[in-house]
């Protein structure tokens, strides 16, 4: 029978490891800008995620991370190389494998990384095809499998509704069980910084995407910003209503998100390949390679630098410029 005097000790001993897992995670994490990584605030900064470590250090249980991630590549070719994954998911795949490393050499069960994949969340908003939404989730699958990556799974709306293929069906049902009303978002965005720093960012990347995408040819900027205010709005509406359903469907895993986050958040902003832009992604960029350096930039900036472009198994990867 344990002591008072032991069980704190073995208290004390669960609180160092999950401390520890979170410093690993934190030494990856995507700030906002302005926001630095205070020692002296860790214990404040972990408080929103340390209890869901704690639960999976008592069970000697790996620590599961769960990432609304890699939805699909952007349409505009200014920025992307085309709808397939590319070098980009390739890097930010094997940074998440090096994130679980780094953790199992701290807690030997280590930790496993759910991919919770939402391009079919938003796709109609965001003008990508659906069958270009299945073909990028089937290659990413594919080679996380081939590679035998296995500390990353996937997990989808097709999972939620495995049984309907009226994609519009489904994004129906998931905003009437988990949605809110537009009014309320503007009002949040308005009012609380957090959100007002996604809404401003989202509604960059659709500015951006609608500049280079066929449909929007002729507009003028102002209308093109008019349609991209609205669809951030709309984007963000649907992910909240996803990280709703996720928080529903995995109540015990911690959650990251590949947009940057303050200091102290309910999500952990985490690092997939770097880039100057913090909030760059894969599947709004392309990879520059430079020596053994990739970073990621729209594709209009790869090619006016003149970099060549690389392709792997036919298809196109990246751009390489001289080191």
């Amino acid at each position: 029978m344990k002591t008072m005097e032991s069980v704190s000790e073995y208290d004390r001993t669960l609180h160092d490891v999950a401390n520890r897992i979170l410093g690993v995670i934190f030494a990856q994490r995507r700030l906002l800008p302005g926001e630095a990584q205070k020692e002296e605030m860790f214990h404040v900064e972990a408080a929103p995620h340390i209890e869901k470590v704690l639960r999976c250090v008592a069970a000697n249980a790996p620590v599961t991370l769960v990432l609304p991630a890699f939805p699909a590549k952007s349409p505009s070719r200014a920025k992307t190389l085309g709808h397939l994954p590319d070098l980009g998911e390739e890097l930010a795949f094997a940074n998440l494998c090096k994130l679980c490393d780094d953790i199992a050499a701290v807690y030997p069960p280590g930790a496993k990384v759910i991919v919770c994949s939402d391009g079919r969340v938003f796709a109609d908003i965001v003008r990508i095809p659906d069958e270009d939404v299945t073909a990028y989730n089937d290659t990413m699958r594919r080679y996380v499998k081939e590679k035998g990556l296995h500390q990353i799974d996937f997990f989808d709306l097709d999972d939620v509704y495995p049984n309907i293929k009226d994609f519009s069906m489904l994004r129906e049902d998931l905003m009437i069980i988990y949605g809110e009303a537009v009014a309320k978002l503007r009002e949040r965005c308005r009012t609380e910084e957090s959100a007002g720093e996604m809404y401003r960012g989202i509604c960059r990347f659709m500015f951006e995407d609608f500049c280079g995408i066929p449909a929007f040819d002729g507009m003028s900027r102002t209308a093109i910003q008019g349609a991209a205010r609205l669809a951030a709005y709309r984007v963000i509406q649907r992910s909240n209503a996803w990280g709703r359903l996720l928080a529903q469907h995995l109540p015990d895993s911690v959650r990251l998100s590949i947009h940057p986050q303050f200091r102290v958040s309910e999500k952990i902003g985490i690092r997939l390949v770097d880039s100057q832009d913090c909030w760059a992604t894969p599947w709004h960029s392309v990879v520059l390679r430079k020596g053994d350096s990739y970073t990621l930039v729209p594709r209009r900036a790869a090619e006016e630098m003149n970099a060549a472009l690389m392709f792997r198994d036919g298809r196109p990867s990246h751009f390489q410029v001289a080191a």
